[in-house]
C-alpha cells in the first residue's frame, strides 16, 4: 500500500511583522495609560476644586453673616478706634487708656492686646501667647486678625456653636491657628473663630457686661487648610471719600488725625473686606500648577513658602458693609 505524503509548509509572522505588531501594541497601551493618568489627574483637580469651593465660599458666607451684625445694639454709629463698644475692636481698656472700643473691665486683668484686630506693621508685634494673634501664614506675609462685638439681635448661635439669648453681649475673633489646635509645629493652618461664653440660659442676658469670660481660647474651625488671611477696613473721611486700609494703616491714620491742630475726627469705618487663600487637602500632582507665581490677595502680592507640594489654591474675598455703622452720629 502506498501512502501519499500530505505535509504542508506552515508559515508564521516574519520578524518585521512581529516588531510592527509589538510597536502598535505599545502605542495603544501608552495611549490607554495616558488617558488613565489624565483622567486621574482631572479627577484629583475636580475633587480639589470642590474642596476649595466648600471651604472658601461657604466659610466666607458663614463669617459675613456675623460680621454684618458688628456694632448692633450700640448707640454710636460712627466707628473708629475709640468708639465705646464699637463693632470693630481695635483697642481695649487698660490701666492707662480708657478711650477704647472695649470699655471693661475697669481693673486688671484687662483684655490682652493679642485678642484685638491686628495686621503686621506700625509697631504691631505678634503675640507670643498661644491662641492669640501670631500672624501664622504659609506665604511671605503675616496673616491678620479681626475681632468684632455686638449685642445679639435675637436668639442665635455664636461661632463656637453656643446658644446666645437675645440682648446678650457677643465678641468674636477670626484668626489663623494650627490645625489641630494642640499641634506645636507644622504648616496646616485653619481659620478659626473664638467667642466669649454667653450668659447661661435662664439668666437675664447682659448687653454691657463688666467682664468677658471664655474669650481667648482656640475657638472652632470655620475653614480648614487656609494659607493666608487678610483684612482691610473700608473708611470714609469727612469729604465722603472711601478708601481701604489695612488695620495697622488705619491705626496710623487715626493717630495722625488726632495729632493735628486742631484735632480731626478719624475716618469712619463703614465696611470690612476680607480674603482667604485656601488650599486643597492633597497634592494634586498637577505639573501645570506654578508654585513660584505671585498671588494677589487684596493688593498684597504674596509668594508661597512651600514650593514643592502641588496643592490647588484659590483666593476668595468679600466685602461687608457695616449696616450698624452707617448712620449719622448724634
Amino acid at each position: 500500500m502506498k501512502y501519499k505524503n500530505n505535509l504542508h509548509a506552515r508559515k508564521g509572522f516574519t520578524l518585521l511583522e512581529l516588531i510592527v505588531a509589538i510597536a502598535i501594541g505599545l502605542i495603544i497601551a501608552a495611549a490607554a495609560m495616558q488617558l488613565f493618568i489624565g483622567g486621574f489627574l482631572t479627577s484629583r483637580m475636580q475633587e480639589a476644586n470642590a474642596e476649595l469651593q466648600n471651604s472658601g465660599i461657604f466659610g466666607l458666607d458663614y463669617m459675613t453673616r456675623d460680621i454684618r451684625l458688628a456694632n448692633f445694639g450700640n448707640t454710636r454709629p460712627d466707628l473708629n478706634d475709640q468708639t465705646p463698644l464699637g463693632g470693630i475692636i481695635l483697642t481695649a481698656r487698660d490701666a492707662v487708656d480708657t478711650n477704647t472700643n472695649i470699655t471693661f473691665p475697669s481693673s486688671a486683668p484687662f483684655i490682652s492686646k493679642g485678642l484685638l484686630s491686628h495686621s503686621k506693621g506700625n509697631q504691631e508685634d505678634v503675640s507670643g501667647v498661644k491662641n492669640e494673634w501670631q500672624g501664622l501664614s504659609n506665604v511671605n506675609q503675616t496673616s491678620d486678625q479681626l475681632t468684632i462685638q455686638f449685642v445679639a439681635p435675637n436668639e442665635m448661635v455664636n461661632c463656637e456653636g453656643n446658644n446666645v439669648q437675645e440682648g446678650d453681649y457677643v465678641i468674636q475673633r477670626y484668626f489663623l491657628r494650627q490645625d489641630p489646635a494642640d499641634a506645636s509645629s507644622g504648616n496646616n493652618f485653619a481659620l478659626a473663630c473664638d467667642a466669649n461664653t454667653p450668659t447661661a440660659s435662664g439668666v437675664t442676658p447682659v448687653a454691657n457686661p463688666s467682664t468677658i469670660s471664655g474669650f481667648g481660647d482656640a475657638g472652632q474651625v470655620i475653614m480648614p487648610r487656609v494659607d493666608h488671611f487678610v483684612v482691610q477696613l473700608g473708611v470714609r473721611d469727612s469729604n465722603n471719600r472711601l478708601a481701604y486700609y489695612s488695620i495697622n494703616q488705619y491705626r496710623a491714620e487715626a493717630s495722625k488725625a488726632r495729632a493735628k491742630t486742631p484735632a480731626v475726627v478719624p475716618p469712619r469705618i463703614v465696611a470690612v473686606k476680607i480674603a482667604v487663600l485656601v488650599r486643597s487637602m492633597d497634592d494634586t500632582k498637577n505639573q501645570n500648577i506654578d508654585l513660584s507665581k505671585t498671588i494677589s490677595v487684596l493688593n498684597q502680592d504674596i509668594t508661597l513658602k512651600d514650593t514643592s507640594t502641588l496643592y490647588a489654591r484659590r483666593v476668595y474675598s468679600t466685602t461687608v458693609a457695616l449696616r450698624n455703622g452707617l448712620g449719622v452720629p448724634k
